[in-house]
C-alpha cells in the first residue's frame, strides 16, 4: 500500500512538472504581444507592464505593436515591433520651390515629392518639370525637405539630374547641410571641362544653360530626420 501511494505521488509530480514546462503561468516566463502605452527613457510601458527596450527596437512610439518577454525572475524586455497588416508606405507631398534672390513661380509646371520615413530615417525624391508659364526666379535654387533633418554635424549627399527636353541628362549632387536643415540643394557640372559643380540656378540649370519649358529636375535625397 506504501508503495502504490509513493508511486502514485511520484507519477503527479511528474505530471506536474511536465505539464509546468509548457505552461508560461508555471515556469515564470513568457513572450506576448502587447501595444506601447507610453515611452520612457529606454523602456516602453504596455499597461501595466514597464520593458526595457532591446538596442535593435529604435525610435519607440505609442501604438506600436511589439512583442515582450519575460524572464523566470519577472523582468520584462521589449524586443520590437511587429510586421503590420500593411507595411509603411511612401507618402506624396508638395516641396516649397525657392531661390535666394527671387522665388520661382510653377505656373502650369509639376512638382511633386515621395518620401518614406522610418525612426529618424528619412528617404524620398522630388520632381520638377518646369511649364510654359513657370517663371523661373533668380539665385540659386533650394526645395523644401519632408521633415527638417537633423543638425548632427554631418552633410546628407544625394543625387540629381537636369533633363534638358529634347537635349542631354546632366547628373549632379543633392546637399543638405546641417546649417540648413529645411531645404536640399542641388549642384550641377559647368560646360567647362573639368569645372567645379556649382549650384543649380535660375541662370545656370545645366551645362545646355537656364531651364526652358518641359526641362526636368530629379532629385533624390536621404537624411537622418530631427
Amino acid at each position: 500500500m506504501t508503495s502504490t501511494v509513493s508511486d502514485l505521488a511520484d507519477a503527479i509530480r511528474l505530471q506536474a512538472v511536465t505539464a509546468g514546462a509548457t505552461e508560461p503561468t508555471v515556469r515564470g516566463a513568457d513572450w506576448q504581444t502587447a501595444i506601447v502605452t507610453a515611452v520612457g527613457t529606454g523602456t516602453v510601458d504596455c499597461g501595466t507592464i514597464t520593458a526595457r527596450r532591446l538596442e535593435s527596437y529604435q525610435n519607440p512610439a505609442v501604438g506600436d505593436r511589439i512583442v515582450i518577454t519575460q524572464s523566470g525572475n519577472g523582468n520584462w524586455l521589449a524586443c520590437g515591433r511587429t510586421v503590420g497588416a500593411t507595411e509603411q508606405a511612401f507618402l506624396t507631398y508638395t516641396p516649397t520651390w525657392t531661390a535666394d534672390t527671387t522665388n520661382p513661380s510653377l505656373g502650369n509646371g509639376s512638382l511633386v515629392g515621395r518620401y518614406w520615413r522610418y525612426g529618424t530615417n528619412v528617404v524620398g525624391s522630388i520632381n520638377l518639370t518646369v511649364g510654359s508659364s513657370t517663371t523661373l526666379g533668380s539665385g540659386n535654387y533650394f526645395w523644401q525637405l519632408p521633415t527638417n533633418a537633423g543638425p548632427n554635424g554631418l552633410i546628407a549627399i544625394g543625387s540629381a539630374q537636369v533633363l534638358i527636353a529634347g537635349g542631354n541628362r546632366w547628373p549632379g549632387q543633392t546637399v543638405i547641410s546641417p546649417s540648413d536643415t529645411n531645404r536640399v540643394g542641388v549642384y550641377m557640372p559647368t560646360a567647362a571641362a573639368n569645372s567645379a559643380i556649382r549650384r543649380l540656378s535660375a541662370a545656370n540649370g545645366s551645362p545646355d544653360g537656364a531651364l526652358a519649358t518641359n526641362a526636368q529636375v530629379r532629385i533624390s535625397f536621404q537624411y537622418e530626420s530631427a
